[in-house]
């Protein structure tokens, strides 16, 4: 009798940050955390945020006694200037341990710094795709991961999205060196987020998951957490428009984010995220906007070769069954959660010149492209670029 082994089925890496907390209230671990690393301490995050009364007293109450140096990153995803500016200011204090709270670009700015504070830059010297550009060298400054969105996950991957301003693109800075010493999820840092950063966030994240999953180079430990996150991921999107406060759907999109970093990290993307690394680049449209808003066209290209997979994930205990093919239903949920956070349905109103289009299908090849279940033709990225833009 056939057991339906195969050696395939369970070869497989997992590359991950030593440790990770989760669960409301897992803020008071950050103390015990910090002091194992040093005593100067650079606490990076947004200038909104370090002005908040609120967290500013209880981070200030957890690090008492510790050396803070406090750095706010600028608006928006880093970039090469940016990252110059913050590295400059963080080697002048020359930190034992960085704390970054924020969201994804908070996140990947730190990832970033903490190569940079140990080896040096500039920081094209290690992003992918760079002529002349190395692998990071060894370890960084330990880190310490605080998500305050629950999006991308960059709490959990070992790579640095970066805007190369000079040449209108995006490129990571890609290393296990990378990942962070400890990872803390606390749910409730996120139930002040306006509506619409939650589902920009949320949806990014909910992106990352659909894709992981049919992606080429997917495998089975991924799989099997994806379909005990997506239940979760969706039913939090489909109530945080009506119920923002609600710790509980909270808690499920922090747990869909922090899968949804794990399952890209070790599993890759597809083309949703290709499409959205070249808008991003070059018209600084916000990325998990464009995941999100790319998701159902993708969807659709590639409905022949995900129809089962999705038909399995939907399976998934505490999803909602389809009625009728899994692929329309999916897209169907996404374009009912996209208004329901005051979110466009594509990207006009970003006024992208209908000429650039074969530009942005050129740079949207990468790593997320070639993870596509189907490889997608010039024409073909041209021919979904016209539906959104």
């Amino acid at each position: 009798m056939k057991s339906g082994y195969t050696p395939a089925m369970i070869s497989f890496s997992l590359e991950a940050p030593a440790a990770i907390h989760f669960g409301a209230g897992v803020l008071e671990k950050l103390r015990d955390l910090s002091v194992r690393e040093g005593r100067k301490t650079l606490l990076l995050s947004g200038a909104r945020w370090l002005a908040s009364s609120e967290w500013k007293g209880k981070i200030g109450a957890l690090l008492d006694g510790l050396d803070v140096f406090s750095l706010a990153c600028p608006e928006g995803e880093p970039s090469t200037e940016t990252l110059a500016s913050s590295l400059e200011a963080a080697g002048a204090f020359s930190p034992d341990l960085l704390i970054a709270i924020g969201g994804g670009s908070v996140l990947d700015t730190a990832k970033a710094l903490s190569a940079l504070l140990r080896h040096g830059g500039p920081v094209t010297k290690y992003l992918e795709g760079v002529p002349g550009s190395v692998g990071v060298p060894g370890p960084g400054l330990p880190w310490i991961a605080v998500p305050t969105t629950a999006g991308t996950g960059a709490e959990v991957t070992k790579n640095a999205v970066i805007r190369v301003t000079d040449l209108g693109v995006k490129r990571s800075m890609r290393s296990a060196y990378l990942l962070a010493r400890a990872v803390i999820v606390d749910p409730q840092l996120t139930v002040s987020l306006p509506p619409r950063v939650t589902g920009i966030a949320g949806l990014d994240a909910l992106t990352q998951l659909i894709e992981a999953y049919v992606t080429k180079k997917s495998n089975l430990l991924v799989r099997s957490l994806i379909e005990g996150a997506f239940p979760s991921m969706l039913r939090a999107l489909q109530g945080l428009a009506r119920e923002p406060r609600n710790v509980g759907l909270r808690s499920d999109a922090s747990y869909g984010a922090l899968v949804s970093g794990i399952a890209l990290a070790n599993a890759g993307l597809g083309a949703a995220h290709g499409f959205a690394a070249a808008l991003g680049g070059m018209f600084a449209v916000p990325h998990g906007l464009a995941c999100a808003v790319c998701l159902p066209h993708v969807l659709e290209a590639n409905a022949e070769q995900v129809r089962k997979a999705i038909e399995r994930l939907t399976a998934s205990p505490g999803t909602e069954r389809p009625a009728g093919d899994p692929v329309e239903w999916l897209v169907h949920k996404v374009r009912e959660i996209l208004p329901g956070f005051g979110l466009p349905l594509d990207l006009r109103d970003y006024r992208i010149p209908a000429e650039r289009m074969r530009e942005i299908a050129e740079k949207s090849s990468g790593s997320s492209m070639s993870g596509n279940p189907r490889e997608l033709s010039l024409m073909d990225r041209e021919k979904i670029l016209a539906k959104i833009i």
